[in-house]
């Protein structure tokens, strides 16, 4: 248990400058770019967690190479300083100070009371009045405070690379890389009669439990690769995924195909082959609702020769099930998220129930937390829809995007 806490610590507290790309590294390292805008993915972004279409300011930065000029600055005054000013330094003939103008080419230089403008590109200096002085240096009009805005779910989604369990169909930009954490609680809250966790337990996080950990990298414009361990034997999972459709234009439907191996012992014994295929569609900018299908070959590593007194289920190798979910807004950057793996045929243990889970999400720019409620405590593709208890536990998932 603590172990995975201070893993959770460790992973929401990598730098920051690994998930800043070198180009707003730029915007923010100049001294006149303004403090509200610096670090924000929102600068240049319509999503404020960065990726996808560009405002028109970042519009603007990318055709000026991603560099900032005095011109620059200059067309955009909302975004930088008019003007810095230096201390005041001692001299001989009074006190002097310096205002360096975002122009890149004056100063304003003041000493004993009386104000000049250096021009250090014509190599000039004159002696210029108060009035003109204020004009130079007056800022421009603040900007209005940023705001949240409730933009379609394909340039703001609520949901991250899995629902809870069930893969969804966001896409994978190249280069990209996802970390996924998720952790699950043994004991259960609901539907486990006496023996639920209540406040003495903490509603569980007293209880034993499991931390899964993986990644998934964008290897080109509609190609990803994933690995991701579970402790529940050990398990391994790694694959590929194809963006096949995305909503967009003429294209109704978000789809995708995954195509992943689960390989038991630390991938050396057991190997379980999955193919997923996500389907979504945005509703407004409300909702968007995913349809699953997924088979499992070898799923059953107990399979058993068929007889009279043995369930047909465990005497099935395979495993099929459609998996349904939806990610509901509530906030701009909060939902609601739920998802019912029914199995359709095959593999199915004796006394195991369909896995569903529910909870709630909330996505920063670079992260997303989901604390959930589910009946299953495994993760991988086929173990969370086949190990479903007839109790719900609490647990976590913990994304984090580094690019």
């Amino acid at each position: 248990m603590r172990s995975g806490i201070k893993l959770v610590v460790l992973f929401l507290c990598v730098s920051n400058a690994f998930a800043l790309p070198q180009f707003m590294v730029r915007f923010s390292q100049d001294v006149f770019s303004r403090p509200e805008y610096r670090n924000q993915c929102s600068t240049c972004h319509i999503n404020p967690k960065g990726g996808g279409p560009r405002n028109p300011f970042g519009t603007a930065f990318d055709k000026n190479q991603r560099t900032v000029t005095p011109e620059f600055r200059r067309a955009w005054p909302d975004h930088f300083l008019a003007s810095l000013a230096s201390n005041p330094v001692p001299t001989g003939q009074g006190e002097m100070k310096a205002t360096f103008l975002a122009d890149g080419e004056n100063t304003i230089v003041e000493i004993g009371g009386q104000q000049y403008r250096l021009n250090t590109k014509r190599a000039t200096l004159e002696k210029i009045e108060p009035e003109e002085v204020a004009k130079l240096t007056a800022p421009p009009t603040p900007p209005p405070a940023p705001t949240e805005p409730k933009l379609p779910l394909r340039d703001q989604p609520t949901f991250d690379h899995y629902l809870v369990n069930l893969p969804t169909t966001l896409p994978y930009e190249r280069g990209a890389f996802s970390l996924r954490f998720s952790h699950r609680f043994e004991q259960g809250v609901l539907n486990c009669g006496e023996n639920c966790a209540g406040i003495g337990e903490l509603y569980g996080l007293d209880s034993f439990s499991l931390s899964s950990f993986g990644g998934e990298l964008g290897v080109a414009r509609r190609l990803a690769a994933t690995v991701y361990r579970s402790p529940v034997y050990k398990t391994i999972e790694m694959g590929g995924i194809f963006q096949l459709l995305r909503q967009k234009g003429k294209e109704p439907l978000s789809a995708s195909l995954r195509v992943t191996v689960e390989g038991r012992d630390n991938f050396r014994d057991y190997y379980t082959t999955n193919l997923v295929f996500p389907v979504s569609r945005s509703i407004s900018n409300v909702a968007e609702v995913f349809v699953d299908p997924m088979i499992s070959f070898n799923a059953n590593p107990f399979a058993l020769p068929a007889a009279p007194s043995v369930p047909l289920g465990i005497t099935r190798a395979n495993q099929a099930a459609v998996g349904f979910g939806a990610s509901i807004r509530l906030r701009p950057r909060t939902a609601f998220v739920m998802e019912w793996n029914p199995r359709v045929a095959g593999y199915r243990a004796v006394g195991s129930r369909n896995t569903y889970s529910f909870g709630l999400l909330r996505s920063t720019n670079a992260h997303v937390f989901e604390l959930v409620l589910s009946n299953t405590i495994a993760t991988t593709t086929s173990q969370a829809v086949g190990f479903g208890l007839d109790q719900l536990s609490l647990g976590f998932n913990i994304y984090r995007r580094i690019r």
